[in-house]
């Protein structure tokens, strides 16, 4: 609401050839909320989000919230059968569903859930669009009591058995994003690439950390390292977060080139090697290691 209400006209998304002004990015996420509500979600209803990085997946980090829902993230690289446990799980009522995903999704088992599926094209015609063009871009008003109420829930890949689900609060999602950002560095100017992504710790908490200093987000739904170079010099990149095996992807690509401005580059999960980190410093990335 803070950066709609300072930077209407300021772009918040670019996916593709696709804009959205932060005014457009709230009135998106509360078309989303209301439509939700419109569609019968009471408060602390599970919507789960099967979605690639996209506007969408942005959206549901606001627009579930902001309904009086709790976001489930799910990671859109899991099986059928492992999908199906954590919307049986999480009591997910909702999913909102890319339609590159929908095979993966249908053999996890739907009954008892309601889909929205999103076609990511932003015209009319996609059913996602539809779902939004039928309710209100006012803002809605909060059911929130406290902040400490859960916000989302995050599952574990399962490695070591069942998934396992880990509650957001709003106070702690909220605190870790103004973290991201003085960590990161960022700032009204940045220009944030999704690289990592946003079903993992809601993106450790990025969606609202960019959101918070009105920064841009540049959406990719995966990872190319030769898309990464071309919105790195196209779209004025300055940030984007990744483990070292993303970023070995991007040092040694054929494109990789020294940069004439630093591009801040979040490394973390498996240690990064020495190698690599002085390869990124070549390049003139400025690398903070989180964890790992």
């Amino acid at each position: 609401y803070r950066a709609a209400y300072l930077y209407p006209d300021k772009v918040a998304v670019a996916a593709g050839k696709r804009r959205y002004t932060y005014r457009e990015l709230a009135e998106r996420s509360w078309r989303l909320a209301n439509a939700l509500r419109s569609a019968g979600l009471a408060k602390g209803d599970r919507v789960a989000a099967l979605l690639f990085n996209s506007p969408a997946m942005l959206e549901a980090h606001f627009g579930v919230p902001a309904a009086g829902g709790i976001l489930v993230a799910v990671n859109n690289r899991l099986s059928g059968p492992e999908i199906g446990y954590i919307l049986q799980h999480s009591g997910a009522k909702y999913l909102l569903l890319d339609t590159g995903l929908e095979a993966v999704a249908e053999a996890s088992g739907l009954a008892g859930v309601t889909v929205i599926r999103c076609d990511d094209t932003g015209v009319p015609g996609d059913p996602y669009e539809e779902f939004l063009a039928g309710a209100s871009p006012a803002r809605p008003a909060s059911w929130l009591e406290h902040e400490e109420e859960t916000i989302s829930i995050n599952y574990t890949s399962g490695t070591t058995g069942r998934p396992k689900g880990v509650q957001y609060t709003y106070r702690g999602a909220y605190l870790n994003a103004l973290s991201e950002v003085i960590v990161a560095g960022m700032g009204t100017d940045s220009a944030y690439l999704w690289t990592l992504p946003m079903f993992h710790c809601n993106g450790w908490c990025f969606p609202w950390a960019v959101t918070a200093v009105a920064a841009r987000h540049v959406t990719m739904r995966a990872v190319d390292p030769e898309l990464i170079w071309e919105l790195i010099d196209g779209e004025g990149v300055t940030h984007y977060n990744g483990a070292p095996t993303v970023q070995l992807m991007v040092v040694n690509h054929p494109r990789a080139h020294r940069l004439e401005r630093p591009v801040t580059a979040m490394v973390a999960a498996a240690p990064p090697s020495p190698t690599l980190l002085a390869r990124m410093s070549e390049l003139n990335f400025r690398v903070v290691h989180v964890y790992g």
